[in-house]
């Protein structure tokens, strides 16, 4: 009863952060005992798995998994199958597993697990959840002075952090404001979960299924914008009529035209979603990974979201398409790079051109492309690369010391 009593009492984030700084340096730690720490809105993918899948081959680390918040049932139950814990929000115990964790890996900032007071006898791993290219932390267009001390003390915090190129690694010091003698360039882990030959679970191999039942020998085309801060999301910019004509292009050319959203933005498919049958919802709640999605996809559309990084490695087609390009460089994040010299290839504003395009594309018959520029800036690793690996390989003096 008291333990509740006392959670109950800790319900805001800044108090919880207070009581872990508070008692944090009275409980041993363990470097054996790790925990991965989701972010609150976000759910357990991409490096935190790679990096659990890393961890569980040495079968020499009790690894526990956290998120602030609840997790989806289905997701639980795949991560206790693997052989981890999941702790509990809102619990003493799972308090004392953070107090007494050792090796704790973030997809996104210490925070998450209330960490706000370095210990020396803890080590912080920064496994940032993708490339940037719309600006984060510091670098962000509009960064109030209370955040900017935030973050720079957070950067106390941090022991190591892995990056794609070292382009990738200066902004991520700049932006967390860390040395960058801490970043190390590994390519990021999840660039493992686009390649075929990746062993999934139960769990991600039900989900590879459901994409092969949904592509069925046609072409899939991914929409994967990110969220907007400050205006209606991307998606409710597209009118009935337009996402009609979008769905009617793709009956005519025999696609898929796959729908992700942002965590952030909207959860699940709008109703009307349901009168078109040649475009589908593919969000985080059913389709976890999206570098397990990427794999089946032919051509990608993007607005600013970072995910086509990922998918240069594929040598596919990327197209751009948002209506609200001026008010998200101005008012929204802006960008980590000079946008026109950057994005790899053709960025539209309408629906019009977005299907010259698309029709571009399909009836020329879908080619490579390379990409060439925009992967020497972004990667410094090939698909062939053993990204798992490279991360083992640098976070080894912390695991085995």
């Amino acid at each position: 009863m008291l333990s509740k009593y006392l959670m109950r009492k800790l319900g805001s984030r800044e108090k919880k952060a207070q009581f872990f700084a508070k008692y944090d340096s009275f409980f041993p730690k363990f470097r054996r005992k790790v925990v991965l720490v989701v972010k609150k809105n976000t759910e357990f993918s991409g490096n935190l798995r790679v990096c659990a899948d890393v961890l569980l081959t040495g079968k020499k680390h009790k690894i526990y998994v956290y998120k602030d918040g609840p997790m989806p049932t289905d997701l639980e139950r795949a991560i206790k199958a693997q052989g981890m814990r999941v702790l509990k929000h809102n619990s003493w115990h799972s308090f004392y597993h953070l107090f007494t964790s050792g090796l704790m890996f973030f997809s996104h900032v210490p925070r998450d697990a209330h960490i706000s007071v370095k210990n020396k006898r803890r080590v912080i791993v920064g496994l940032w959840h993708g490339v940037a290219f719309k600006n984060i932390e510091s670098q962000m267009v509009f960064v109030a002075p209370e955040k900017l001390a935030l973050i720079q003390k957070n950067a106390l915090l941090y022991d190591f952090m892995t990056a794609s190129s070292q382009e990738d690694k200066q902004y991520l010091a700049k932006s967390f404001m860390v040395d960058e003698s801490i970043i190390e360039i590994t390519g990021l882990p999840r660039y493992d979960l686009l390649k075929s030959t990746y062993p999934l679970d139960e769990f991600l191999d039900a989900q590879k299924q459901q994409l092969e039942r949904i592509k069925a020998g046609k072409k899939l085309i991914l929409y994967a914008p990110t969220f907007r801060e400050h205006c209606e999301s991307h998606l409710e910019q597209i009118s009935h009529s337009e996402w009609h004509t979008l769905n009617d292009f793709m009956i005519a050319n025999n696609s898929v035209l796959g729908v992700r959203a942002h965590p952030y933005d909207l959860k699940y498919a709008p109703d009307f979603f349901e009168s078109l049958s040649n475009i589908v919802w593919l969000g985080q709640d059913e389709f976890t990974e999206s570098n397990l999605v990427l794999q089946y996809v032919d051509a990608l559309i993007v607005d600013f979201s970072s995910i086509w990084i990922d998918y240069l490695l594929l040598d596919r087609p990327i197209l751009g398409f948002a209506k609200d390009f001026e008010h998200y460089r101005d008012n929204e994040r802006g960008f980590a790079y000079d946008f026109s010299s950057t994005f790899p290839d053709v960025f539209v504003n309408n629906i019009t051109d977005l299907i010259s395009q698309l029709n571009l594309l399909l009836s020329n018959g879908i080619k490579i492309k390379k990409y060439s520029a925009a992967k020497k800036l972004f990667h410094a690793y090939d698909i062939s690369a053993d990204f798992s690996s490279n991360l083992e390989h640098s976070i080894k003096h912390y695991l085995y010391s």
